[in-house]
């Protein structure tokens, strides 16, 4: 009897967990709205107020970068202080690498979103996704 209460007990916390971890997993998905990169291409073109906003570190920004996206590194220790300066009216772009659901580009949404700025977007597929599309790139590894 003792030994039925146990595992029930352990269903139980290792359901919860599960719900934890999918609930938090979606917060952090749902921080910005996805979109795609031709798409992010047009927006930018078409809104003065818009910004690219590379979050990854200053050597994969300086090795390749979107064409006028800026950098602002999130595993900076200083990160927030930095964005705390850009405008929170303008719409920005945000993107790493590859952007995946728990990496880089929602830590730095999140924190944005903590700051009060309201116009987020996430770029699917990040910078792979961008270089892939043949969308303007500086290259500066020659």
């Amino acid at each position: 009897m003792k030994e039925k209460l146990n595992f029930r007990g352990l269903l139980l916390i290792a359901g919860l967990f599960v719900v934890f971890l999918v609930q938090g997993c979606g917060d952090l998905h749902h921080s910005a709205t996805d979109v795609e990169v031709k798409a992010a291409n047009n927006f930018v073109s078409e809104h003065e107020d818009a910004v690219i906003l590379d979050v990854r570190t200053r050597s994969e920004f300086e090795e390749s970068h979107i064409t006028g996206a800026v950098n602002v590194p999130v595993q900076d220790e200083s990160f927030e202080d930095m964005v705390a300066k850009l405008n929170p009216n303008k719409k920005y772009i945000v993107h790493c690498s590859a952007n995946h659901y728990i990496g880089r580009t929602n830590s730095a949404l999140k924190s944005m979103q903590n700051l009060g700025f309201k116009h987020l977007y996430s770029l699917k597929g990040g910078y792979d996704a961008w270089k892939d599309a043949d969308l303007p790139l500086t290259d500066t590894s020659d």
